[in-house]
């Protein structure tokens, strides 16, 4: 159907509903209404949770603690978990041949992690997922697609490190660590009512929100 057809068919469907009343008019006018309006698009988005920290002590001969929690809502509509961890601990290496340190004793540089289930905390069970460094730990990924328990997770992380900084850019390091945990959830994007940003980035409306 030509624009100009297509244009005249409005403006006659629109006429007719003017000329109507009570309840048809208003059935008419909008069937119009949702005739003109973009379908909405499914996407899948991404909620991350997470820190990285780096590590400076100055002056300080001791270790700097550093704890962090924060909490991951699960609703039905989860499909996806990603862990990503890294840490990093200049020397290690050479410290644990002159102190024999190993990642289950050194309590002066380390890194530990934990996601708990609904719960599971609370009662002494066993984290859904824990990881111990005290050395340099590469970047790691862990994925899982399952039936999540519903609820709030907890995310923490205990962690001792150092920081020096020297003129000598040679001579100064600094222990750090990367934890991020991602859920993915469908989200809808509504384009009469969502923006697309200048980079393509489409904003939605999670579909459990929705269901609400």
């Amino acid at each position: 159907m030509g624009a100009s057809r297509k244009a005249l068919l409005i403006t006659s469907l629109l006429m007719l509903s003017t000329m109507s009343s009570g309840c048809l008019a208003l059935s008419i006018q909008r069937e119009i209404m949702e005739s003109w309006r973009e379908p909405p698009v499914y996407i899948d988005e991404d909620v991350t949770i997470g820190w990285s920290e780096t590590f400076e002590t100055g002056t300080e001969l001791n270790s700097v603690l550093y704890q962090n929690e924060t909490n991951l809502v699960f609703d039905e509509t989860a499909s996806s978990l990603v862990i990503n961890f890294r840490a990093q601990f200049p020397y290690s290496s050479i410290l644990e041949d002159l102190i024999g340190n190993d990642t289950n004793t050194n309590q002066v540089r380390y890194v530990e992690a934990r996601l708990w289930e609904p719960g599971a905390q609370q009662s002494g069970g066993a984290p859904f997922w824990e990881v111990r460094a005290s050395q340099d730990y590469p970047g790691e990924r862990w994925d899982w697609q399952l039936d999540f328990i519903e609820g709030t997770w907890v995310l923490e992380v205990e962690a001792r490190g150092w920081g020096v900084t020297t003129p000598v850019e040679q001579l100064s390091f600094h222990d750090s660590f990367d934890l991020y945990a991602t859920i993915t959830k469908p989200c809808v994007h509504f384009p009469s009512s969502h923006e697309v940003t200048a980079d393509g980035e489409m904003e939605c409306t999670f579909l459990s929100e929705l269901e609400d």
